[in-house]
């Protein structure tokens, strides 16, 4: 009896509709259906997904049924979905002739819509049985294409797999001597067996794998390494070395290519790279697994999510355990499956992906080898030999080394010497267990270490998903604390914005009531921008008009009192916030309690906690879109020393703004706000003239750039991808990425002739692009997230600028380093002078200075009291501006530091620019505008 049934689902007439038809089945008829599915609202949940699945593999994690939660409510969207009205009717059927036969159900799916091949399947769920398909009956994802080789390959054991590790320099480590014994030990009851042999390349060059594939036949190809997906060629792609050691770029129809070197091709390829069962919504193939099928390869087996090394481990264990007996691959991919599934309470059994191409699954027929083996893992006893005597004190005296290298929290130089240990003495039995524990040591400091980089900027929601991971280790003790003082600024920033909201909306007592709940949490944090002070005059009883009197002789005069203390006579600084105390503010009449509460000590010690954070940076992804209501442009105090400041132009958003850049004529400005849209508006009239909208989970638009020929405009999102807009019709007409499903790309700039673009991320890379074709030009690195970057006017060089507390200057043609500057805190800008000779430099410590690039010696310090998070030099470099968390914009004289102007807005202020002539200034804030200002008497 035929076990599969097989699912062709194509477009429909409308947009979220797709016909299916059921094109065999092991019952009569061939019904079709209609599926209907929102199909962007799971893509944008495919992040939480990979974060489901990952954080099920951590130590300390909760219980599964809650972190299963989203992979549960999507399987389940996708099986309501496909498996409706007739469909349904004949999957049921199917599932029950299959099941009487004593045989398995085969799902196979052909998915001719391109955005659908970018879903999940494997999370498949069916509500009435309570399981996930993938875990009882086999699933597989079927390319259309001829069948090159319906007939199983006829091998004498061993079965042969030429294993592959790709490590380039530039991109994050991997322990390929681990990676090798890992997949060695997965796979040793085959090799023991004579039914598996293998070889590892020597180099992962284009040229060495090449040499390597004449000297088959190669039965398998494993791959290890790192892989992404190029969006500007809508394709997979993986990582290989370049004969320099750096990164390779490789697309999966050229690794395709690169295959077809061994005679007979290798029928079966197995990715263990991160997103490269990853798939683009505009070619069905761009996967690079099922370009790979596509260009030849009969099955591909990938992983869709990042894998931790257990899972990796165990499927390939049971994957390759599997097909050695002679399994067919989609039994071999549920073998492996299960063998995930033996780790315990881990939801990576769903991120296996298996493409195979035409009909045939049976790849290989094994026969039984007949001599007999001995294995390599246990060799004959012999007496002691000379030489195992000398070398095993020194075996002992490096895993003692070792040792204590891993209590002082040396990881890396720990897992050196037991990786030099154990190809000594691969059965070093404590060896390894020390080996496992140190790398489960390195894991959880760098989940601890991601923790702190998400608390320092801000991201609170980010921390507390972190810190969760690492709050049971004894390791780190702070963690649980760390923990409960990111949800306590999570909550006010939550907060703050409804009390703002109210507050907009006239809701006087709805506003004190918030501020109640402020004052209990944070008092520091409570009535913002004095908001509840103002709803406290607005429900104050009116006073009556005083009664006239005689009038009274005038008092003989006193004696002038004693000046107050100097600090007396200076703003209030509360919580970062410089606040002017009222002068009796008229008090709103409420009970008073009998006795003063006593303090909440935890409450207490969450905010010491929260003030040694430094300042509240809220992550406008968790914060809600509040429209705003106009208000008075300029309505702001100005400092007492200057005159007060009015912006020409207040251009208002629905949520906080982080950027601003004005085209070279000074016509057009642009921003990026957190709605995930860029803005070109008319600087003379306020007047919108773009609004071009960033699709995509999490899009929002963190950095903008004009092209030097005010054609075109550049944009960073959080979605990890940069993109280029045509500025007079909105076209897009360029987008790269950066690799990882988290990464965020924080900055955008150009070149000074328009050919080149640089942008900076999360993923601690710059790199530079070609504007034209998209292609990765240069990839430099900071040891943590890069914040900023910016070309020299000649565009020779350009700068980064890091939370590793450093801005560095490169060589932009070749990517060496030129020279490197430090700061006390997280460097969040850089801008060059006219003339590349300086550079300035904004930091979260409060401090902008301007550097001597050729000498690196300090020229100028200027300082806010707050974070700084933006700088520029004016077109000619007299002037510096800054941008603070203390709600300031401010303009300095670039060579004396002296401060020219300040500009005031009602929340942290994100990002600075000047106009080409130098006599306008825009600044972008989180008080959801962008202001333009006249700074031309400078």
């Amino acid at each position: 009896m035929d076990r599969d049934i097989e699912l062709l689902i194509r477009p429909g007439s409308t947009r979220g509709d797709y016909r299916v038809d059921v094109v065999r089945a092991p019952t009569s008829g061939r019904p079709s259906g209609t599926l209907h599915l929102d199909v962007d609202a799971i893509l944008d949940r495919l992040p939480e997904l990979e974060l489901t699945v990952l954080a099920s593999a951590a130590h300390g994690r909760r219980a599964i049924p809650v972190q299963e939660q989203p992979l549960h409510e999507v399987g389940q969207q996708l099986f309501e979905a496909l498996f409706s009205g007739p469909i349904s009717g004949a999957y049921h059927a199917s599932q029950g002739a299959v099941q009487q036969s004593g045989q398995q159900l085969r799902l196979v799916l052909r998915l001719a819509a391109p955005e659908l091949a970018a879903l999940p399947w494997e999370t498949l769920y069916d509500p009435e049985d309570e399981s996930y398909l993938c875990r009882r009956e086999s699933l597989l994802r079927h390319i259309p294409a001829s069948d090159y080789n319906p007939n199983p390959m006829q091998v004498d054991p061993p079965l042969r797999v030429l294993g592959i590790v790709s490590a380039p320099r530039d991109l994050p480590p991997l322990d390929t001597d681990a990676e090798k014994l890992h997949l060695t030990e997965a796979l040793r009851p085959s090799i023991d067996e004579g039914l598996v042999e293998l070889v590892w390349a020597p180099e992962a060059t284009w040229d060495g794998i090449q040499a390597q594939l004449r000297n088959g036949p190669w039965h398998v190809v494993h791959f290890i390494g790192h892989g992404d997906y190029d969006v500007s060629g809508n394709e997979g792609r993986v990582a290989l070395v370049s004969p320099q050691g750096r990164s390779h770029m490789v697309e999966a129809s050229g690794l395709a290519d690169l295959l077809r070197e061994a005679s007979p091709s290798p029928r079966l390829v197995v990715l263990n790279s991160c997103s490269s069962g990853e798939s683009g919504q505009e070619d069905l193939f761009s996967a690079s697994a099922a370009a790979l099928v596509r260009g030849g390869i009969s099955a591909v087996a990938a992983m869709q999510f990042m894998v931790s090394d257990g899972a990796a481990i165990a499927f390939a264990r049971g994957f390759y355990g599997a097909i050695a007996a002679g399994r067919e691959v989609d039994e071999a991919a549920g073998s492996g499956r299960r063998s995930i599934l033996g780790l315990g309470r881990t939801l990576e059994w769903v991120t296996p992906v298996l493409y195979v191409r035409g009909g045939s699954t049976r790849l290989f027929t094994i026969a039984r080898p007949t001599r007999p083996v001995v294995s390599a893992a246990m060799p004959p006893a012999t007496g002691p030999t000379w030489e195992g005597a000398v070398r095993q004190p020194t075996l002992r005296a490096m895993y003692i080394e070792a040792k204590a290298k891993s209590r002082i929290q040396d990881y890396a130089g720990a897992l050196s010497l037991l990786d030099d240990l154990l190809e000594l003495d691969p059965d070093f039995r404590e060896a390894v267990v020390l080996r496992d524990k140190v790398r489960g040591r390195q894991s959880a400091l760098q989940n601890y270490r991601a923790a702190r980089q998400a608390e320092e900027s801000g991201d609170w929601a980010e921390a507390i998903r972190w810190y969760a991971r690492v709050e049971n280790d004894a390791v780190f003790p702070d963690a649980a604390e760390r923990r409960l003082a990111s949800e306590l600024l999570l909550q006010v920033s939550d907060l703050q914005n409804e009390l703002r909201y109210h507050a907009d909306e006239g809701n006087s007592q709805a506003v004190l009531e918030v501020d109640a709940q402020l004052r209990e949490l944070s008092p520091a944090d409570a009535n913002p921008d004095g908001l509840a002070d103002r709803a406290r005059g607005e429900l104050a009883p009116p006073q009556p008009p005083p009664m006239a009197r005689e009038p009274e002789p005038e008092p003989e005069p006193e004696p002038e009192p004693e000046p107050e203390p100097e600090l007396e006579l200076h703003a209030v600084i509360e919580h970062g916030v410089a606040r002017v105390p009222d002068a009796e503010p008229t008090p709103v009449p409420a009970p008073q309690p009998d006795v003063t509460p006593e303090p909440n000590p935890r409450l207490q010690r969450l905010r010491r906690i929260a003030e040694e954070r430094g300042p509240v940076r809220m992550k406008t992804s968790e914060r809600q879109s509040i429209p705003e209501t106009p208000v008075a442009a300029g309505a702001h105090v100005a400092p007492a020393d200057q005159p007060e400041t009015t912006p020409l132009l207040v251009l208002r958003h629905p949520a906080p703004v982080r950027a601003v850049a004005f085209s070279p004529d000074g016509v057009r400005l642009a921003t990026g706000c957190d709605d995930k849209a860029a803005r070109l508006w008319n600087t003379a009239s306020g007047q919108q003239m773009l609004h071009l909208k960033h699709e995509g989970w999490q899009a929002w638009v963190n950095s903008v750039a004009v092209s030097p020929d005010g054609t075109r405009l550049a944009s960073g999102c959080d979605d990890r991808v940069a993109r280029i807009w045509d500025m007079t019709s909105g076209t897009p007409l360029l987008s790269v990425r950066h690799s990882g499903w988290l990464t965020r790309v924080y900055a955008v700039a150009w070149n000074a002739d328009g050919t080149r673009f640089a942008t900076a991320s999360d993923d601690k890379s710059a790199r530079i692009w070609d504007a034209r074709t998209g292609a990765e030009l240069v990839k430099v690195q900071h040891s943590a997230l890069i914040s900023s970057v910016a070309f020299s006017p000649d565009g020779a060089l350009f700068a980064t600028g890091s939370y590793d507390k450093t801005a560095r200057v490169w060589d932009a043609a070749t990517g060496d380093l030129a020279q490197e500057v430090r700061h006390d805190g997280l460097v969040s800008s850089v801008a060059f002078a006219l003339g590349g000779s300086r550079l300035a430099t904004g930091s979260y410590d409060g401090i902008a200075r301007v550097w001597d690039v050729a000498t690196r010696g300090q020229l100028l310090e200027v300082r806010h009291s707050r974070p700084i998070a933006s700088v520029a030099f004016s077109p000619f470099g007299a002037r510096l501006a800054t941008a603070s968390s203390d709600r300031s914009a401010r303009v300095w004289d670039s060579s004396t530091g002296e401060p020219l102007w300040e500009g005031q807005h009602d929340d942290l202020v994100a990002a600075v620019a000047f106009s080409g002539d130098g006599t306008r200034l825009a600044t972008g804030s989180y008080d959801k505008t962008a202001r333009i200002w006249d700074v031309s008497s400078l």
